[in-house]
Formats: C-alpha cells, structure tokens, sequence
C-alpha cells in the first residue's frame, strides 16, 4: 500500500508527546510474544516524523501457530476505544477463528488528537518491526471516537487494506487532515445501530462517496459497539478484499 509522507509531515507540527516519560522503557525487540496471550507492549516512535517523546503502549494476541512457521506472515487487526485501553469484544471469537494479529491501542480514547495519533504511530512502528505482518493485511476498527480515529490512522499508516467504522464516520484532525480523504484501501465497512444519532453522517458519507468499497452493516440498536453478528459480517466483507 502506498505511504503518505505528506500526511505525516504534517503530523510533526501537531503532536506534542502525551505519554509516559522518555526514561520509561521500551519492550525488548526480542521478547518472545506467547501465542493466545495478552501481552503488553511498551513502544517509541522513532520515524523522524513527529516532535515528541515518551513511551506508548499496546496489547497484541499472537495467533495460535504463529511461531511454528518463520516464514509465514499473517494479517493484523488494529483496535481503538473511545475510552482508551481497547478489547477484542464482540470480534474475539472471529479474530481467533481467522488467526489475525490483534493490536489493542491503551493511549488511544476520546480527547485530543495527540495521544491518539502518537499510540498508533508507535504501535503501528513497533508492531510492523516485532511481527510477520502481510503487506496489504492491515485492518482497523474502532467505535465512535475510535472509529473517528481509525478513519485516520488507515490514511497515515501503511500497509492498510481495509478499515471497519462503529458507529461513527470519518475525523478530522486539527491541522485539517481527515480520514480515508485520497486513500486508496481496498475495503471500506460501516456499522451502525439503527437508532444511533450518528446516523445522518453515515448518510452523508454514504451520498459523498459513491464508492464501491464501502458497505454498511445496519443492526437493531443505538450508539454502540456492533454485535457480534454485525461485526462478524463486517470483518468477513473486510477480509475477503485483502491480499491473501
């Protein structure tokens, strides 16, 4: 997938460091990451992109077999929450099931930009270093303010084929960067409950786009994290469209 320096160029005049203090440390390159365990991960964006310093953090579950084969890559799943230190939830049993990698963002929550755009920079850094991740296997989800942020992490990440949006649409950050504008993934998934207020955007984004790769998955209900039909059926559109 294409990079977008542009984009995170910008990023350097915006992010301020909203993490632990530089003396924190980092997680060992070389620990062995247990399969089917919750781990967490301490980790620093390095890139040259953005002005600030401090020690982020992720929670990632190896999927089972993943130390049999040093060969084989494997997708990944990148998870935000409104309200920081995001879960598998509802899409657990799925994520197991078709042995994705699944990246779990702490910083990341509702509030200013800066810590969410710098957890995920960090992880996204880190965990393409740590794992076998396939080029082009990348998904990201999260609900509300973390589906906001998906919108953005998809546009200044790389390697993303597909991002899946609860409850929410697109963001914007404050520098005027939004979410999915000229990216170019290969699957675009919706879910919203059909008493959500943000119903009328998902409309909107809807109308706006014309796009193809964007399916919405409507469900009985109001603001909130899919069910786990939905988001099974999501993730399943998602997965289909990635490189194999």
């Amino acid at each position: 997938m294409r990079r977008y320096p542009a984009l995170l160029l910008l990023l350097a005049t915006a992010l301020a460091g909203a993490a632990e203090p530089a003396a924190a440390k980092t997680t060992p390159a070389d620990l062995v990451i247990k399969e089917g365990v919750e781990t967490r991960i301490a980790c620093d964006h390095n890139g040259g992109y953005s002005k600030y310093s401090g020690i982020y953090h992720y929670r990632v579950v190896l999927p089972k077999g993943y130390h049999g084969d040093a060969a084989k890559s494997w997708p990944a799943i990148f998870i935000a929450s409104p309200g920081g230190n995001a879960a598998m939830g509802n899409m657990a049993d799925w994520i197991k099931k078709h042995s994705f990698i699944a990246i779990m963002l702490d910083e990341s929550r509702n509030g200013p930009w800066d810590p969410s755009v710098g957890n995920f920079l960090a992880a996204n850094q880190d965990a393409s270093r740590r794992f076998r991740i396939g080029e082009g296997r990348k998904v990201c989800t999260g609900f509300s303010g973390g589906a906001r942020a998906s919108s953005i992490f998809v546009s200044i990440g790389d390697n993303f084929g597909g991002v899946i949006l609860q409850g929410a649409g697109v963001g914007t950050l404050d520098n005027g960067i939004r979410g999915l504008r000229g990216v170019q993934i290969a699957a675009i998934a919706v879910t919203i409950g059909k008493k959500d207020p943000n119903r009328g955007e998902i409309a909107g984004m809807v109308r706006e786009s014309q796009d193809d790769r964007l399916q919405v998955f409507e469900f009985e209900g109001g603001h909130q994290w899919a069910p786990k039909e939905t988001i099974e059926r999501a993730l399943d559109y998602v997965a289909a469209k990635l490189p194999k």
